[in-house]
């Protein structure tokens, strides 16, 4: 049986051109769209069995912490839907600071400690 299962998750945010359109958008006379939707994640589906590690990797900007996030139940998805059965935590939290001399897995424990 999978602890975590995702089906065609995705998010998106909104993208304003400048800080008034958001404003605009809201008022009853100016409803036309005033944003583009920038992808962070879109379309990403996976299964993680009992029992089984995963980590995620990929370049800057390809939605590694978004996912992060959508997992742990921080943000919510745009589309798709995922499962979680127990208990999502990250090992190495966002923003907690990485420190360059430590390993991965040093790094990971020192988190634990704290």
């Amino acid at each position: 049986m999978s602890r975590i299962s995702a089906t065609g998750l995705s998010k998106a945010y909104r993208h304003y051109a400048h800080p008034r359109d958001r404003f605009l958008e809201l008022l009853p006379g100016f409803r036309k769209q005033r944003h583009s939707l920038e992808w962070a994640v879109r379309d990403v589906s996976f299964t993680v069995e009992d029992g089984e590690a995963v980590g995620i990797i990929g370049l800057n900007g390809a939605g590694k912490s978004t996912l992060l996030r959508l997992l742990t139940g921080t943000t919510a998805p745009t589309a798709g839907k995922f499962t979680v059965e127990g208990q999502v935590a990250a090992l190495l939290e966002l923003g907690i600071g990485i420190h360059p001399e430590f390993t991965g897995r040093q790094n990971a424990r020192l988190s634990l400690q704290l």
